[in-house]
């Protein structure tokens, strides 16, 4: 195993460096080794190689991991100062060497004393201008101009938010001049076209759940669901409640319609909640559902209650409601009729329809938390994905802003090279690393969403994303940090910096909650037939394996329900063929399946491959016997025969493998041999295929002469 760095604590004088493995004491105390860099330290303000003038090592004695290097001549570090520690060729005791070859770490100096980092705070504050610009956010409600009767004033630019306010409630879509499939995908499914007397008429139909996204997204799985069946019972409810009347002579008109508005109230919120774009607010639903039906369903699940599903003993609105109407059903003294009985059941009806929504919505509950690694349905992930990709594109627009609030513009940032401690990295413009952060967001990340779906997410999407976090966390601390601009090194530039680079573990964050592995490859360890070359039982029988993914270490058993084969000798030829050869007599009778396995663990199967009888080896219709004795073929069905016929017969076109075959390098004659074969598994596989075809045209003449008898 490479050696690599586990830990580092860095105090004001000293550094303690933690490795995964005992090392080598001459190279892990060789100062020269090391290198050290703090822009907060007057002693370190550029990368500085370690001697021992400067430091003294010390090797740990108890497990030779830790190597403590403590500084002299009054060198030290101040307290916040983030330290940066380069180290190279150090070996383990077994002198296997560091990971890389190279290892670079950051850490901040820890102390109670901030007064060093609080002054250069201040003088950051007051050495640069504090630059303000107007943004786009919509204002606060109380911030908008009005007119008389609280009409928003046509001046300032008023009417065009109430234009847009209104597009977006009316399409259920934020507007965006830079979506336009966006906007055509809201339009079309909020509004439904019909011929109407040789006229177009539309009608609008608000669904804001129904947004399109830049990539697609929308709500499916669980919350679509929900979603569905909430609208059924909304719609299958109101019309219940408005019918319900008060049985109680002494209920008061106002009471009954306060309470049954405010029912209509509660189950309109919850229904429209599931149909937020999004992921639902999981505390909004939790509340109305406590309101309405007085059971809260995050504490049912702390409690482990239950859901009370009895009309008579439910509380909240509707038990208040059913309480004030006198429409409960057992013991009730207003129930005298028919029609009487028919509001309470009414009533009945509206009670299970939300007590039963609760329970589904507490048995999904958990596909609605955020920040968790469970797995997500796509399309509702995709909303989130695809708002974090413009959170990522604003914050770049942060980062440039905050930079040329230090005096370091556009011009500039495109010359100043930034030399990264991590060799993976080669030197990059500033500006460059910005841009690729902002063309992934902006373009190729949605795109490669779209186009390749949750496949593309492991294969291109993470790999990108979390090299583009790497690459942002080296640039917060370059090698050549001292030859760039002092605004570089100020706490607004970093905090920029470290928003850039939470904002991109959260992306990661998303992402990794729809990725999806992609399919095995041509060159995972398969069997495609054997070929049997001698099929005496007491003699030992050679066994030729076609297939892929084939190692010379590769080991071989054959099983039965009762015994399994031990001196079993491999020969291994190429990534697509072995030859086994075992004993038939020591399998005993029956039918045997054959596993092979590769060192890394990797395992493929042959169930069924060939039986041992009295008369000796019948092979299964997935082998070729290459031998003159006659091979047993059980009548199989139509399917049956299908599926052997894919299995055996010809070998999978393979890449050739590159591992050293255990053979010579085969002659002429060995080649055309080789050949031979395989024509001949060819030939037999389309005399199968022609048996097939005959046995199905008697099989369907049998049936039809039945049909005619009967």
């Amino acid at each position: 195993m490479p050696l690599t760095v586990i830990d580092c604590t860095v105090n004001k004088n000293s550094i303690a460096i933690t490795f995964s493995d005992p090392v080598d004491s001459g190279s892990a105390t060789n100062l020269a080794n090391y290198s050290v860099f703090d822009p907060g330290s007057v002693d370190f303000t550029q990368p500085q190689t370690l001697v021992p003038a400067v430091a003294s090592s010390l090797l740990n004695s108890s497990d030779n991991r830790i190597v403590n290097i403590t500084f002299t001549n009054a060198a030290e570090f101040q307290p916040g100062d983030w330290v940066n520690i380069v180290i190279k060729d150090v070996q383990s005791a077994t002198f296997d060497p560091l990971d890389t070859g190279i290892a670079a770490i950051a850490r901040q100096v820890p102390g109670t004393s901030t007064t060093g980092r609080i002054t250069r705070d201040v003088e950051d504050a007051i050495s640069y201008p504090i630059l303000t610009e107007e943004i786009g956010y919509r204002p606060s409600p109380v911030g908008i101009p009005t007119g008389g009767g609280g009409i928003p004033a046509s001046s300032g630019g008023g009417l065009g938010q109430v234009a847009a306010r209104a597009v977006s409630e009316v399409l259920g879509w934020k507007p965006s001049s830079s979506d336009p499939r966006g906007f055509v995908g809201a339009l079309t499914q909020a509004f439904t076209l019909t011929d109407v007397e040789g006229h177009v008429e539309a009608t609008w139909t608000p669904r804001t759940y129904a947004v399109q996204t830049d990539l697609g997204g929308g709500i499916t799985g669980a919350q679509a669901s929900l979603y569905t069946r909430a609208k059924t019972v909304l719609d299958n409810t109101l019309p219940l409640l408005e019918g319900l009347y008060p049985l109680d002579p002494e209920a008061d008109p106002e009471y009954v319609k306060a309470l049954r508005e405010m029912a209509r109230s509660q189950m309109t919120e919850i229904v429209r909640e599931f149909g937020v774009v999004g992921l639902p607010s999981i505390l909004r639903i939790d509340t109305y559902f406590g309101i309405l039906l007085g059971q809260n369903p995050a504490q049912i699940l702390s409690s482990g209650t239950g859901v009370q599903f009895d009309p008579d003993m439910v509380g909240g609105t509707l038990g208040e409601l059913r309480d004030m109407y006198g429409i409960s059903f057992v013991g009730n003294k207003f129930n005298n009729s028919v029609g009487d009985e028919q509001d309470i059941t009414n009533f009945r009806v509206i009670s299970d329809y939300m007590t039963s929504l609760m329970q589904s919505w507490i048995a999904n509950r958990d596909f609605f938390r955020l920040g968790t690694n469970k797995p997500a349905f796509f399309g509702t992930q995709l909303v989130l994905i695809s708002r974090q990709f413009t959170v990522i594109a604003e914050t770049v627009n942060e980062v440039r802003f905050a930079l040329d609030s230090v005096f370091i513009g556009p011009n500039e940032r495109q010359a100043l090279l930034l030399e990264f401690a991590d060799p993976a990295f080669a030197p990059m413009f500033l500006e460059d690393v910005l841009t690729e952060v902002e063309k992934f967001s902006g373009d190729e990340g949605p795109r490669l969403l779209r186009d390749g779906g949750k496949i593309s997410v492991t294969n291109n999407i993470l790999p990108v994303v979390q090299s583009l976090q790497n690459m942002v966390e080296q640039a917060h601390a370059p090698l050549n940090l001292g030859d760039l601009p002092d605004g570089f090194r100020t706490s607004r530039v970093r905090n920029s910096l470290d928003d850039l680079q939470d904002q991109l573990e959260a992306l990661i964050t998303l992402i990794e909650q729809v990725e999806q592995q992609v399919p095995p490859t041509e060159d995972m360890l398969t069997i495609t037939s054997i070929a049997l070359q001698s099929i005496p039982t007491a003699s030992p029988a050679t066994l030729t394996i076609y297939g892929a993914g084939f190692v010379p270490a590769v080991a071989v058993s054959m099983h039965s329900t009762v015994v399994q084969s031990q001196n079993i000798q491999v020969e291994f030829f190429s990534a697509q063929r072995i030859d086994v050869t075992f004993i038939p007599a020591n399998l005993g009778p029956g039918s045997h399946d054959i596993i092979i396995t590769n060192p890394d663990g990797q395992s493929a199967t042959l169930t069924s491959a060939f039986v041992i009888d009295s008369q000796g080896i019948n092979m299964s219709r997935r082998a070729t016997l290459l031998s003159s004795t006659t091979s047993k073929i059980a009548h199989k069905s139509r399917a049956h025969r299908r599926v052997a016929i894919e299995l055996g017969g010809m070998v999978r076109s393979v890449p050739p493998s590159t591992a050293p075959s255990t053979k010579a390098v085969p002659d002429a004659n060995t080649v055309a041999l080789k050949r031979s074969l395989e024509q001949l598994q060819k030939n037999q596989q389309d005399l199968a295929d022609k048996v097939d075809r005959i046995v199905d045209v008697i099989e369907a003449k049998a049936n039809k002469g039945r049909h005619k008898s009967d």
